[in-house]
């Protein structure tokens, strides 16, 4: 049973013509929202492009400090849009049945990797050599600027595959829906897709690769961005559990993503025959597991740390969380932390629409915090070839350039996305309609249930 104890999700008394249907007119229809959705995202991007162009750009690279709010806006993104993928190939593959309106809302995400890339590019400039100074790349010839290039060129390649093969079908749909020119949009994006069974044999398996595959690079470029921006920029900074930390709160901020985006869609965009208690609830369920591992992880390096207590690791120790950031740190346990711990304990809060959902859009603030924290952390230092940790750095606030960059940079990857779905149905019409040849209504006692068919 797919309801998890509550009444049959009103998606199953469609058929699957309706669900088709349905999708089309909702990408045919543009509203007064989306438009000013899509307006307001421009405008932030046209302000975050011009302020990192005033700014850092126009100050050049020598002052590292400069690019600390690039950086951090940097981090945020790729924990987010960057991750939400991640969370859809999960659910693939663990074949739960109420993951299905959920994985096209984590997946749109990857349309805006983009925006983090085209930052990550205009970062290497701020990157030092590798000798002198802690790296993984035990001094391999271009690292680090070649090699995490070449990892970042092929996420994104893999990702904007991901969600291509993923839209495959729906391409098929809307082209038999929506285009009257053979040689329209929706026609030259399904190409030669008929629906034939090995064609949607050839689809499962090969959106299973390429998802886990995207996987893979992704926890492979955030080890690489722990490393090469935050441990080898603290002098005598060694741990192998930050870049644990740095992926699971990754994973973290994903789902936080994903229920906020849900919420949206369904106060919003005409979801809300979709996105049920069951995809908030199931995903309220994750987010509180990922805060107990945000502290397990945090909790493993900084117990360490604190044991010893070395003159240079009270200093580490005052420079990350008990001096200088004091207060970003608050926000990140509290958010990151704190907020779904007691707020995610009570079942009656996970399972509603608004407890979850203000408490992944804490996350989310929390995620932000704690990524301007770890940059600041990364680009302030004096010097990052000293051997030891000897003095405490002062804090770096914001300028007015900083601000407008983070909001800007965050719209364009919001409007990147709104501009995506017009294209893809958001939730997915492939997934919603074959959901209803696995499933059938029954009477339990005195209750409707959905017993659902797994044909693996």
């Amino acid at each position: 049973m797919s309801s998890h104890g509550h009444s049959v999700p009103r998606v199953w008394s469609l058929s699957p013509r309706e669900i088709a249907a349905d999708g089309t007119r909702r990408i045919g229809e543009l509203g007064s929202l989306y438009r000013l959705g899509l307006i307001i995202a421009a405008v932030l991007a046209a302000v975050g492009v011009v302020s990192v162009i005033a700014g850092p750009l126009l100050q050049g690279y020598s002052d590292r400090s400069v690019w600390t709010y690039v950086t951090a806006v940097f981090f945020f993104l790729m924990s987010t849009v960057a991750a939400a993928p991640c969370l859809s190939v999960a659910l693939r593959l663990a074949r739960g049945h109420w993951r299905r309106p959920v994985n096209r809302v984590a997946e749109i995400w990857v349309a805006a990797l983009i925006v983090p890339a085209i930052l990550f590019f205009l970062l290497q400039g701020t990157h030092p050599t590798s000798e002198g100074r802690s790296s993984l790349w035990m001094g391999w010839p271009g690292a680090p600027w070649l090699w995490s290039s070449i990892m970042m060129i092929a996420l994104v390649i893999c990702g904007y595959a991901f969600l291509y093969f993923s839209s495959r079908p729906d391409f098929a749909i809307l082209r038999d829906q929506v285009d009257d020119n053979p040689n329209g949009i929706f026609a030259r994006l399904a190409g030669t897709w008929r629906g034939t069974i090995k064609q949607w044999a050839v689809h499962d398996r090969g959106l299973s690769y390429i998802g886990v595959f995207y996987v893979m690079l992704f926890v492979g470029m955030m080890t690489i961005i722990s490393s090469d921006f935050i441990i080898g920029m603290v002098p005598g900074y060694h741990s192998s559990i930050f870049p644990v930390y740095w992926v699971v709160t990754s994973f973290q901020a994903a789902i936080a993503l994903t229920l906020v985006t849900a919420a949206v869609l369904r106060k919003f965009g005409g979801a809300e025959k979709y996105l049920e208690l069951d995809q908030f609830w199931g995903l309220s369920k994750m987010l509180l597991a990922l805060g107990l591992l945000w502290f397990y992880f945090w909790w493993s390096e900084f117990i360490i740390t604190w044991y010893g207590r070395m003159p240079y690791e009270v200093n580490f120790l005052r420079f990350f969380f008990f001096d200088t950031y004091l207060w970003l740190f608050v926000i990140v346990i509290g958010f990151c932390f704190l907020a779904p711990l007691l707020g995610l304990m009570w079942n009656f809060v996970r399972r509603s629409y608004t407890g979850p959902t203000v408490v992944a859009s804490l996350v989310l603030i929390g995620i932000l915090a704690d990524r301007i924290r770890l940059a600041s952390i990364g680009y302030t230092i004096p010097d990052i070839y000293e051997s030891y940790f000897l003095s405490v750095p002062d804090a770096h606030y914001p300028g007015v350039f900083d601000v407008l960059l983070t909001v800007g940079f965050i719209g364009a990857a919001v409007g990147v996305v709104l501009v995506a779905m017009r294209f893809i149905a958001v939730p997915s019409i492939w997934e919603m309609t074959g959901g209803l040849w696995l499933r059938s209504q029954r009477k339990y006692k005195k209750a409707d249930v959905i017993v659902i068919g797994k044909p693996e």
